[in-house]
């Protein structure tokens, strides 16, 4: 009986049956790259902030801006394509869980010991994507050791 009344529960917490038609439990490939370049561009701005003052001086932040309003919409295209996979995931939790990884992300990028080493990679990393567009920051993105897949199954 306890069984039964936990599985009614579980049921009608997680949705029922339309939540599950929709679920796919997996990231589509797609979806997976626009996790990796959201939590890229996160990386981005968290390191040019960090990198553009002292000890530093890098000057950085002027680079951001300028790959903000060059590369915005596409940003925002991808923040799309993830939101409709969270919102498909986590139904009722997707704002949560989206600022959720959000929050962690730039945690571990506000906290991330800066070096003039990876200033000057991250500085590098700004300017390119300036000059050589939005297919170096992707191919740079599916590099970076913040795989997707190691959080989320990929559909097959």
């Amino acid at each position: 009986m306890k069984s039964a009344l936990i599985l009614v529960i579980l049921y009608s917490v997680w949705g029922g049956p339309a939540l599950a038609a929709k679920t796919k439990m997996c990231f589509t490939k797609a979806e997976e790259n626009a996790e990796q370049l959201v939590r890229s561009g996160l990386r981005l701005r968290e390191g040019a902030s960090g990198c553009d003052g002292p000890p530093w001086s890098f000057h950085t932040k002027p680079l951001w801006g300028q790959i903000e309003q060059k590369f915005g919409p596409r940003f925002k295209q991808q923040t799309d394509i993830r939101r409709k996979a969270f919102e498909r995931e986590f139904a009722k939790d997707a704002e949560n869980r989206e600022q959720m990884w959000d929050g962690r992300t730039v945690l571990h990028y506000r906290d991330f010991p800066l070096s003039k080493s990876y200033c000057t990679e991250l500085k590098t990393s700004l300017e390119t994507m300036l000059k050589s567009g939005w297919g170096s920051f992707a191919s740079r993105a599916r590099l970076d050791k913040d795989p997707v897949e190691m959080d989320y199954r990929p559909c097959n």
